[in-house]
């Protein structure tokens, strides 16, 4: 499956050069309304953070508009599946424990010394199957996506105490928005993190005082302290890129899009758009 996303040369440039792909926090994107999504009284919108894609072959004449700037868009094309890097963990050892793989290589999408050794925030356990692990998912849209928040979190009973265990659906943040975008016809992946990580604590007894310490700051609505996370590419993905420059390019853009991919991607591929001499300047 291949996936498509509108974006400008300077940002080509850093995916290219760093051979990574930003996600943004939802407060930092066009809708407005997903910074927004309320569950018991905790906004888990500030610890989502998406890359925002379509799966639409035909080029769309609004996402060049909405997503680039002019004749300095472009639009990548990529395959899906193994687009990240994968981190092997058959030799981990982490506060005594030994990484074990059970039927086959454990290979999640962040390297262990983020899963465990860091202590600012929890990451999503991720891997290879990103449909299964709910990485990547198709966005629904709908009349009211705050209704849709109102189950999300679950809260512990009272006699469990104040610090009972709490459960977050995550899988369910990041993919409503309002039918009013359905043009975009959008997929996208999805990051959720929580404040503090008690698996930088694991086998430890300082284990359940760094779990109750991050159910306390999502309580509290605890801000993480970043709005983007840079995720590394697969070395390989670059072998199947397509870029599609804008339908208003010049013959100096042309040229800068050129030499970025003999430089860092020369196996990519550079296409004119379809829309060339139909979109007025």
């Amino acid at each position: 499956m291949f996936i498509h996303h509108y974006t400008n040369i300077d940002v080509l440039a850093l995916i290219l050069k760093n051979k990574t792909i930003r996600f943004n926090r939802l407060d930092r994107v066009d809708d407005k309304e997903e910074s927004v999504f309320i569950s018991k009284g905790i906004n888990l919108g500030p610890y989502t953070f998406v890359s925002c894609w379509t799966e639409t072959d035909e080029e769309s004449i609004p996402m060049w508009k909405m997503y680039t700037n002019k004749s300095w868009g472009v639009r990548l094309k990529i395959p899906r599946d193994n687009l990240f890097k994968t981190y092997n963990y058959d030799d981990f050892e982490f506060n005594g424990l030994k990484a074990v793989s059970m039927g086959g290589r454990l290979e999640p999408l962040f390297p262990p010394e983020v899963q465990f050794q860091q202590s600012d925030f929890t990451p999503p356990f991720l891997t290879p199957d990103y449909e299964a692990c709910k990485f990547y998912r198709k966005v629904i849209y709908v009349d009211n996506t705050h209704e849709l928040a109102e189950n999300v979190i679950h809260l512990p009973d009272s006699h469990h105490g104040a610090e009972g265990p709490i459960t977050i659906n995550f899988s369910e943040v990041g993919r409503y928005k309002h039918k009013r975008w359905a043009f975009q016809e959008e997929s996208r992946f999805v990051l959720n993190f929580m404040p503090g990580n008690p698996a930088s604590a694991f086998n430890t007894a300082d284990f359940d005082r760094e779990l109750l310490l991050s159910v306390q700051a999502i309580k509290s609505n605890k801000e993480l302290g970043f709005s983007y996370y840079d995720m590394q590419l697969n070395p390989k993905a670059f072998d199947k890129l397509s870029i599609t420059l804008s339908p208003l390019a010049t013959d100096s853009q042309r040229a800068i899009v050129a030499s970025l991919r003999d430089k860092y991607a020369p196996n990519a591929t550079i296409m004119e758009s379809n829309l060339s001499g139909i979109l007025a300047k």
